[in-house]
């Protein structure tokens, strides 16, 4: 079995999108659930982890800390 490169980052899958209403009776136990859904899926594996982080912009593609979160 061939090894994958490092340098092609798996995707994360993305989230089915749900608006969630603050007014709303049920918001604290939508806001959970949704909470609770994302955990699971971003620590699926070390490769989904790394995926969501490099989406939400917090690492680079390699790997490494994006220039706006290194210390000065």
């Amino acid at each position: 079995m061939a090894k994958r490169a490092a340098e092609t980052p798996v995707k994360a899958k993305p989230a089915p999108r749900r608006i969630l209403d603050p007014r709303s009776p049920t918001f604290s136990r939508d806001f959970r659930l949704a909470a609770r859904e994302f955990t699971k899926r971003a620590t699926a594996s070390p490769e989904a982890a790394l995926a969501v982080l490099v989406d939400e912009g917090i690492l680079t593609k390699s790997g490494k800390l994006h220039k706006n979160y290194r210390p000065h």
